[in-house]
């Protein structure tokens, strides 16, 4: 259930994100600014999962809906909000389609199939919240929620794409990356061996956002070939 829109008070703020009841010393303040990689699920700096409204990377882990801010908090800004992917409204989404054709005899039949990972961090890349990981095989695809209702959102996508070749006989190819429908990768090329990895810190972060897939969160629309 989300946090409700009037009469808010401090349980239904921890409650929402925490499943459970704030001990009675909690200040405030470390509730709404503390991010979510600040507790249990991350260095456990503070044993309770935050909203990260400021934090320790200056509100950059902050739960989707909340403004970045050190200053002016107050208990109407988590009206109505969530804090987990309930996979319904809220879900992470992944379409990939592998275009390379199943390779002729005497070539091996898999030589065009490849591992795909979709991963997303942290702010600081020490983190994984929510991932995906498929092999598509030669002229394969996938469609599929791959966020689970255990994970925040968060609302900026920090994210990572990964090619791995089943076959060190895959021929190297190219890539399209599309997240919640904005390009961040044409034509990258992947590596006939080892793995490839296409990430935020070269192409830009994208926000939490509605998309094409239906659902608000990370929609990841990717092609290969």
């Amino acid at each position: 259930m989300p946090v409700p829109s009037s009469n808010i008070n401090m349980t239904d703020i921890y409650d929402e994100a925490n499943n459970n009841t704030p001990p009675s010393d909690l200040a405030a303040s470390d509730l709404f600014k503390r991010s979510y990689f600040e507790g249990p699920n991350g260095s456990f700096t503070i044993g309770f999962n935050g909203w990260g409204q400021y934090g320790a990377t200056s509100g950059a882990d902050r739960t989707y809906l909340i403004t970045a801010s050190n200053t002016n908090n107050n208990f109407n800004q988590f009206a109505a909000l969530n804090y987990f992917f309930d996979n319904t409204t809220y879900a992470n989404y992944v379409d990939i389609v592998n275009n390379l054709p199943t390779p002729v005899f005497p070539a091996p039949p898999f030589d065009n199939d490849i591992t795909v990972y979709c991963r997303l961090y942290d702010s600081t890349k020490t983190y994984v919240y929510s991932q995906f990981s498929q092999l598509i095989t030669a002229l394969g695809s996938v469609s599929q929620i791959f966020s689970l209702t255990t994970e925040p959102m968060i609302a900026v996508g920090y994210w990572e794409v990964e090619f791995q070749p089943f076959s060190g006989s895959f021929g190297g190819t190219t890539c399209n990356i599309n997240i919640n429908n904005t390009s961040k990768v044409s034509g990258g090329t992947i590596n006939a061996t080892g793995s490839t990895i296409f990430d935020w810190g070269t192409y830009g972060s994208e926000p939490f956002a509605n998309s094409s897939s239906g659902y608000e969160g990370f929609y990841f629309d990717i092609s290969i070939g």
